[in-house]
């Protein structure tokens, strides 16, 4: 990997964040899990569902609004039982595969619904059992309404990350982020937010926002409501669906890029402001892939998926989001009562997310961004005639958004430190070698993803 921090003109250039993004990506890479010698990744993330009912009811919440209502026959919070077999499924995969940590992401529902005394033990007995085999990392995201003085110092006591959702301003936030008797959410979580950045340990940690797309919401005004907020970053989320049922302002058929154009002059101004104190992932991410990061998630990138979802009740479930594809799509028959982690490698549902861009169908594979868009997110490929085998939903969005992310971050640097990296823009390679699908990836240099 080439190091632009290095280059002497980078620190007098917008690709000082540029430099960040890629550094912070490529320090991220120790972390990975380590590869499996079967054809999938060992499962090094676990989303952990502790709480199936939620204090609010998001107008787009794949969990309770969009396909699947599955979420009534679940418990409303994970028993200790499940608790005890679902560290011991870890344990086992862990060590059958030679894991040194594992990531437990504390998930809904709302989480904070499951009680101050659920985390305690769950993170008490996953350190005393894994440990020190096994290092594991825990994290959560909230809707932030409960939490309090009380939850926090809780939070900071048992070392639980934790980010929180948010849409923007009151009148954007308040338009699907609601209760179940339709009263807006946003003032609870600025209540939330005050109180966390008045809390140290909270501002060590860097909150961040998880923030899904409205279109309706001017999009320089959603980015520089959220950055006043004073946390440490954003995510911005595609919100989500299908080909059959697609998400708000477009069709399988039109030939417009609204997120794209939306997401764009957010990029334009965060990319100029050069301020690493402030990270946007979706951004990061998508400039670390362009220079060879090897860091994925599961919405950018493409690498091998490693991470599965445990329900309130213990079954094993692929991508929660999936949930959005139909009645009762996740649930595959496994649980962490009856079976080892192990047993999801013979399920075909869990192929399209752990095989990567293995998985992706022909059109994607032959796409020269494939390996910095993966092909998305999987349940946004997801139509009821043929499966996954499909673009994203989003593919016109995502090829406009990356291949301006490209060139801006491309045009920032210097002709020697691009001829060095033996970096192109898209517009040029296709110039230079006819657009042909092989000619369009250039030799990787350092190991660059490239174009």
């Amino acid at each position: 990997m080439y190091n632009i921090s290095n280059h002497k003109l980078a620190g007098s250039l917008p690709s000082s964040r540029l430099a960040q993004a890629v550094e912070k990506l490529e320090v991220s890479k120790q972390f990975d899990p380590v590869l499996s010698t079967s054809t999938y990744s060992p499962i090094a993330c676990y989303v952990l569902k502790v709480a199936s009912r939620c204090n609010l009811n998001c107008t787009y919440c794949y969990m309770y609004n969009l396909a699947d209502k599955s979420y009534r026959q679940q418990p409303a919070v994970m028993s200790q039982q499940v608790v005890d077999a679902t560290i011991t499924r870890i344990q086992e995969h862990a060590q059958r595969h030679g894991l040194k940590s594992v990531t437990l992401i504390f998930h809904g529902g709302e989480p904070l619904l499951a009680g101050q005394s659920f985390f305690r033990y769950f993170v008490d007995s996953a350190k005393t059992r894994l440990r020190p085999a096994v290092s594991p990392c825990f994290s959560m995201q909230t809707n932030a309404t409960l939490l309090s003085t009380q939850w926090l110092a809780l939070l900071a006591e048992l070392g639980i990350g934790f980010g929180i959702s948010l849409d923007g301003p009151a009148e954007i936030n308040d338009a699907s982020r609601v209760d179940h008797q339709g009263r807006g959410s946003y003032e609870k979580v600025l209540e939330a937010i005050q109180l966390i950045t008045s809390v140290q340990e909270c501002v060590n940690h860097s909150v961040s926002v998880l923030t899904v797309i409205n279109l309706e919401a001017d999009p320089l005004e959603t980015y520089r409501h959220i950055r006043s907020l004073g946390l440490g970053g954003i995510d911005f989320l595609l919100p989500d669906g299908t080909y059959d049922n697609p998400p708000p302002g477009l069709t399988a058929l039109a030939g417009d890029t609204p997120y794209a154009d939306w997401l764009i002059p957010i990029f334009d101004q965060w990319f100029e402001s050069a301020d690493g104190s402030f990270g946007i992932r979706l951004f990061e991410n998508i400039i670390g892939l362009i220079f060879g990061s090897e860091r994925t998630t599961d919405y950018i990138g493409g690498r091998k998926g490693s991470c599965v979802v445990i329900e309130t009740d213990g079954g094993i479930e692929p991508v929660s989001a999936l949930k959005a594809c139909g009645e009762g799509f996740t649930k595959v028959g496994l649980n962490v009562l009856t079976n080892q982690i192990d047993d999801l490698y013979a399920l075909p549902l869990f192929r399209p997310y752990l095989g990567g861009v293995d998985e992706l169908c022909d059109r994607c594979k032959q796409c020269p961004i494939v390996n910095v868009c993966g092909g998305g997110y999987l349940p946004h490929r997801y139509r009821s005639a043929n499966g996954f085998d499909n673009p994203s939903i989003y593919c016109k969005d995502l090829v406009k958004l990356i291949s301006h992310i490209q060139e801006r971050t491309l045009n920032t640097l210097p002709k020697d430190m691009r001829s060095e990296m033996g970096l192109a823009t898209l517009p040029e390679l296709k110039d230079r070698q006819q657009c042909s699908t092989e000619s369009l990836t250039p030799a990787p240099v350092s190991g660059s993803a490239g174009f």
